[in-house]
């Protein structure tokens, strides 16, 4: 608890694994004693809906709280790891498009797509359609910043007002025009550096220099860390073709599409304006997070089938037990009820304790990767309580067998079974 606590207040992502691993054991070793007064509570509602059958559901849920316990941890730990995965998603696609409102005030974004270029041409020939105000060209190479190897970004100045938004903490803007360099304040924090500092850098072609730091910008994902002007930039490194182009325009649609149609000879150009380029962003996100969630998917499988075990299990072991409730005259369709019953308490118990743990995980590993980017913190209350109906109805779905074996026991023989 005390390491996830301090990746919560500090970017310390190692400490926020070790600390999950700690809640895992430590609510695992606790599981048992939470387990009875749990499934009372989740299970009241049952007994109230379901009568007599939901009364049995949940009284078997309580009467063995180790076994209870044992069965939904798996599911415990799936749900946790969905619901962390859930809440950094949501982070990281609202930080994505925050980056972009932050960083770009461009209308119309241009860049190459696939292994494509942006060539001059097209750079020349969106620039000259009537109705854009300003461009800026957008490039990006490697360099060694204090013998580190890092992403350096550079833009042309000369309408750098227009198209982009540098929230300066210390220093201007302006220092970029006289071959400086701009840093984030998380690396000038981290680096313990302050406008007016000399620093080593190596490019490939120039070979190893000294920059002077001449302003320090707010941390955004989309500009980088580090940050040169175009003119620098070309002239330390070999002749390349911009990254992007970023256009501002008098605000008509009639020019966007014109600018549409003047690319149409760039097959490898993509014209986007500044809320289709966040909506990519989003994109880009939902696609790696769907890859996640199908194999988180796996784990809860795997937790229901422990489910089913324990539950065919119970069956067995309760096997006269239910004799004699049918020999009282309890039906078929209410010894399923009471399985299913069961079923559904001890899913909702797992789902429960895991939303509430990965919530906290989630959150933990959003502000330990703030410096990275990830700057705004979103908990999606909605697809966690989905996430929760979902193991309900899963655990429903896992009910469905051994409520059928416990129905179809014969009365004669379940009474005489030991």
């Amino acid at each position: 608890m005390i390491t996830l606590a301090i990746g919560l207040a500090k970017p310390a992502i190692a400490l926020v694994g070790v600390g999950a691993v700690a809640i895992f054991i430590g609510t695992a070793t606790l599981l048992p004693a939470l387990a009875r007064p749990l499934s009372s509570v989740i299970g009241r509602p049952l007994a109230r809906l379901l009568g007599e059958p939901g009364k049995l559901g949940r009284e078997n849920s309580m009467r063995s709280p180790r076994r209870t316990a044992q069965t939904a941890s798996a599911l415990m730990v799936g749900l946790a790891l969905v619901a962390a995965m859930s809440v950094f998603g949501a982070s990281l696609s609202r930080s994505a498009t925050s980056s972009a409102d932050q960083a770009i005030s461009a209308d119309l974004i241009m860049t190459p797509t696939g292994s494509g270029e942006l060539s001059n041409s097209a750079v020349s020939l969106a620039s000259a359609v009537p109705g854009v105000t300003a461009t800026s060209t957008v490039y990006q190479g490697q360099f060694k910043f204090q013998n580190s190897l890092s992403q350096l970004t550079a833009v042309s100045t000369d309408n750098l007002a227009s198209t982009v938004i540098l929230r300066m903490t210390s220093g201007t803007s302006a220092a970029l025009a006289q071959g400086e360099l701009l840093i984030d304040s998380t690396t000038a924090r981290n680096k313990h550096l302050a406008v007016g500092d000399t620093v080593p850098v190596r490019f490939a072609l120039t070979g190893p220099a000294t920059m002077r730091i001449g302003g320090i910008y707010e941390t955004n994902a989309l500009i980088g860390s580090y940050l040169v002007s175009s003119a620098f930039f070309l002239s330390h490194y070999p002749a390349q073709s911009p990254g992007a182009l970023l256009l501002r325009t008098n605000g008509s649609t009639a020019v966007d599409n014109a600018v549409t149609n003047a690319m149409a000879p760039f097959p490898n150009v993509q014209v986007q304006t500044r809320a289709q380029f966040e909506q990519a962003q989003v994109r880009s996100v939902n696609q790696l997070l769907g890859l996640v969630y199908a194999l988180l998917a796996l784990a809860v499988l795997i937790a229901l089938i422990g489910i089913v075990n324990t539950l065919m299990l119970s069956v067995f072991e309760r096997t006269r037990e239910i004799g004699l409730l049918r020999a009282v005259g309890m039906r078929r369709r209410q010894v399923r009820t009471m399985i299913r019953s069961e079923s559904v308490i001890l899913a909702v118990f797992g789902a429960v304790i895991g939303i509430i743990i990965g919530t906290g995980m989630g959150v933990a590993l959003v502000a330990s990767l703030k410096n990275q980017g990830i700057t705004d913190t979103v908990v999606p209350i909605s697809s966690l309580v989905i996430f929760l109906v979902i193991a309900a109805v899963l655990g429903l779905i896992a009910a469905s067998w051994p409520a059928r074996r416990a129905a179809k026991l014969d009365i004669l023989a379940a009474i005489a079974a030991q």
